[in-house]
C-alpha cells in the first residue's frame, strides 16, 4: 500500500506565510461596506442555505421555478444553483441569520484557505521566496480582496479548486525526490480524490475542469511505463467515484447540472478572448490600465511560461494548463460579460508568466521575483485609499444601495404585510424578493407583463435598473392603486385580470 509522500515545511516558512496571509484577511474585512448590492445570486445561495435549516428544499426550488419561468426573459437563472455552497453557508446562516456584515466573513476565510493551498502548490513548483512572493501577489489583489464584500461562489470555488490541487499534489508526490505512480496510490485517497472533485463541480459548474486535469496527469504519469500493464482500475477509481457522488448528490439535493442560457456556445468564448476576457485578466492582475501591444506581450510571456513548464515539468503543471484551457472554454460559453467568472483562472496566468521570467538562462530566478514583485506592488499601492474609502463609507452610517437599506427593508415589511402568500409580486430583482418576503416574483421592467403576470407591483421611485417609473396617466391608464409607498418605493396593486 503506497504512502503520501511527505513534503514538510519550516516552521520558520509557516510562521513567515501566517505573516503574509493574515494582513489579506484584514485588509479584506476592512474593506467591506455595510450591506449588500443589488445583485440578487447572493438571494438564491442564502435561501438555499436557509431551506436546508429550515427542511424546506422543495418549496425554494419551485419558488424559483416559477420566478424564472414568470420573468421577461426566462432562463436568467438556473432553477437552483449547485449546492457545496449553500452547505457552507447554512451552519452560519443558522448562526447568523441574513447578517450580511458576518457572512463575508465566510468569503474571507475561503479566500486565506485557496492562498494557504496555492503557496502549498507554488511551494513545490519553485523555491520557497519566490513561492511566498507569488502568492502574495495574488493575495493583495484589490480585486480580490474587495470580492470577499459579496456572497457569492468565486471564492468558495477557488478554496476548493486550491484544496483539490493541492490533495492531488500531497498523494502523487509531486515536488518531492520520488513523485508517485497514480496506480499505485492507496485507493481510499483516490476515493477521496474524487469526492472532492464532486465538491468543486458542485460549487462551480466549470469544476468539471478537474476531470480532464486529472486525466491529464494520469496520462502524462503512465505514458512511460504504459507497457508495464498500469493498473486501469486505480486509475478509473477517482473518475468512478467523482460521477457516483455527483449522481448520489443529484438525487439528495437536484440542481441543473448543465445550465443552459440563450445565445451560449464556443462562439461566446472566441468573442470574450478578443475583448472581455483580456480586461478582466489584466485588471485582476492589478494592470487596469494595460492596453495594446503590451497586453500582446504579456499574453505572450504567459504563453512562454506555459511551453517552458510543460517541456522541462509536465507531471507537474500540465494539470494547471488543461484545468485553466478548459475552464476557460465554459465560462466563456456564458453569455454574460462578468469579470468575475475569469477570477479562478487568474492566479494561473501569473504563475505561468512567473515560471517564464524565473526560466531565464542565469538570472536565479531573480527576473521571476521581479514579475511577482511588479505584480504585488501594482496592488498594494492602491489599497490604502480603497481602505480609507471603505472606513469613511461606514463611519458615515451609509450603507449600500440594496436590500440592507432602511428603505428597502421598509418595501419588504410592507409586502408581507399587504400581500398573501401565494399573490404573485413584480420587482426588478424577484430572487432577492423572494428571499426577504417569501413571495414569488415576476421580473421584468415591462409594464404589460407586470399587468399581465402580476398581482402587486413594487416600483422604484429613483430609477433602479429594470424599474419602469411610472407618471400620472399611466398609472390611471393601467388602473394601478397605491396601496403602501416611502421616499424609495411604492407597492401598487394590479387590478384583476
Amino acid at each position: 500500500m503506497a504512502m503520501m509522500k511527505r513534503f514538510t515545511v519550516p516552521r520558520r516558512t509557516v510562521l513567515v506565510v501566517l505573516l503574509v496571509l493574515l494582513p489579506v484577511a484584514v485588509l479584506s474585512v476592512l474593506l467591506h461596506r455595510h450591506g449588500q448590492p443589488w445583485g440578487d445570486d447572493d438571494a438564491l445561495y442564502l435561501r438555499q442555505a436557509r431551506s436546508l435549516v429550515d427542511g424546506n428544499i422543495g418549496q425554494v426550488i419551485a419558488d424559483n421555478h416559477v420566478n424564472v419561468g414568470l420573468a421577461a426573459k426566462p432562463g436568467f437563472s438556473p432553477y437552483v444553483y449547485p449546492w457545496t455552497f449553500p452547505v457552507l453557508l447554512a451552519p452560519f446562516v443558522r448562526l447568523w441569520g441574513l447578517d450580511f456584515d458576518k457572512l463575508k466573513l465566510v468569503e474571507v476565510g475561503c479566500w486565506v484557505g485557496f492562498l494557504a493551498c496555492w503557496f502549498g502548490l507554488t511551494r513545490r513548483r519553485m523555491t520557497t521566496w519566490l513561492a511566498l512572493l507569488t502568492t502574495a501577489a495574488a493575495g493583495y489583489s484589490l480585486v480580490y480582496m474587495a470580492h470577499t464584500d459579496l456572497i457569492l461562489s468565486e471564492l468558495p470555488y477557488m478554496a476548493a479548486l486550491g484544496a483539490t490541487l493541492w490533495f492531488i499534489d500531497t498523494i502523487t508526490g509531486t515536488g518531492s525526490d520520488k513523485a508517485e505512480r497514480w496506480d499505485a496510490i492507496d485507493r481510499r485517497r483516490l476515493v477521496v480524490l474524487g469526492l472532492m472533485m464532486m465538491l468543486l463541480f458542485n460549487v462551480r459548474r466549470e469544476g468539471l475542469a478537474i476531470v480532464p486535469a486529472v486525466l491529464a496527469l494520469q496520462a502524462v504519469n503512465v505514458w512511460p511505463r504504459r507497457h508495464e500493464g498500469p493498473d486501469w482500475k486505480a486509475l478509473a477509481t477517482p473518475h468512478v467515484t467523482f460521477l457516483g457522488s455527483v449522481l448520489a448528490l443529484q438525487l439528495l439535493l437536484p440542481s441543473a447540472l448543465a445550465p443552459s442560457y440563450d445565445g451560449a456556445g464556443l462562439g461566446q468564448t472566441w468573442r470574450k478572448l478578443r475583448g472581455p476576457f483580456q480586461s478582466s485578466f489584466v485588471n485582476q492582475l492589478g494592470f487596469d490600465h494595460l492596453d495594446g501591444w503590451l497586453r500582446a506581450v504579456l499574453g505572450l510571456v504567459i504563453v512562454v511560461g506555459v511551453v517552458v513548464r510543460i517541456r522541462r515539468h509536465a507531471r507537474a503543471d500540465i494539470g494547471f494548463v488543461v484545468f485553466a484551457v478548459v475552464s476557460m472554454v465554459i465560462v466563456g460559453m456564458i453569455p454574460a460579460d462578468s469579470g468575475r467568472y475569469t477570477m479562478a483562472l487568474t492566479p494561473f496566468l501569473a504563475y505561468f508568466a512567473i515560471q517564464a521570467c524565473a526560466a531565464i538562462p542565469g538570472s536565479r530566478a531573480l527576473a521571476g521575483g521581479a514579475v511577482a514583485a511588479s505584480l504585488l506592488i501594482a496592488n498594494v499601492v492602491d489599497i490604502p485609499t480603497a481602505v480609507r474609502q471603505a472606513r469613511h463609507f461606514d463611519r458615515s452610517g451609509s450603507v449600500q444601495v440594496g436590500p440592507e437599506q432602511a428603505s428597502s427593508q421598509e418595501m419588504f415589511a410592507a409586502v408581507r404585510m399587504y400581500t398573501h402568500r401565494d399573490d404573485l409580486v413584480a420587482f426588478f430583482k424577484a430572487r432577492a424578493l423572494t428571499l426577504f418576503t417569501d413571495r414569488r416574483s415576476v421580473q421584468s421592467k415591462d409594464l404589460a407583463i407586470i399587468l399581465q403576470r402580476a398581482d402587486w407591483f413594487v416600483m422604484g421611485r429613483s430609477a433602479p435598473i429594470g424599474i419602469p417609473i411610472l407618471t400620472g396617466p399611466e398609472v390611471r391608464s393601467a388602473g394601478l392603486v397605491s396601496v403602501w409607498s416611502n421616499s424609495e418605493w411604492t407597492l401598487w396593486r394590479v387590478p384583476e385580470r
